[in-house]
């Protein structure tokens, strides 16, 4: 059974699709973002950080749950199936960022947030400056 809800918010232009999945017992529980600039091009090299408390700009970072870089096609997936499983379903923070001399520069326009149970697939892009 695969069901898909599609949600739009026309404050940032975000499209996010919520599907769940349940073939022959196997369950997964993954976030799948796509780095854009605001023309929509797909952004590579960014590193996409995972955060269970929300990011504010001039604060320090809270504590950085998952990282991964995005690819050529701007793209990171994070398999979060064991993870809720020990810690709960979330919320989950994402942000996009570049590395600098002097240690993450925030890029993000968007800030995806997320309650993510197991069996769930969350896709949706980050907007970035």
């Amino acid at each position: 059974m695969t069901v898909t809800l599609i949600s739009c918010t026309t404050e940032d232009s975000e499209t996010e699709i919520t599907t769940n999945e349940s073939t022959s017992g196997s369950t997964a529980a993954t976030v799948n973002l796509t780095v854009i600039n605001s023309s929509s091009a797909t952004q590579s090299g960014y590193i996409v950080m995972m955060f269970n408390r929300e990011v504010k700009e001039n604060q320090p970072l809270p504590e950085i749950l998952f990282q991964k870089t995005s690819n050529s096609d701007g793209k990171v997936s994070f398999d979060l199936e064991d993870y809720i499983a020990k810690n709960g379903n979330g919320p989950y923070y994402f942000e996009a960022f570049l590395q600098t001399s002097n240690g993450f520069s925030l890029e993000s326009i968007t800030h995806p947030t997320f309650l993510v149970t197991s069996g769930q697939i969350r896709t949706t892009s980050i907007i970035v400056k």
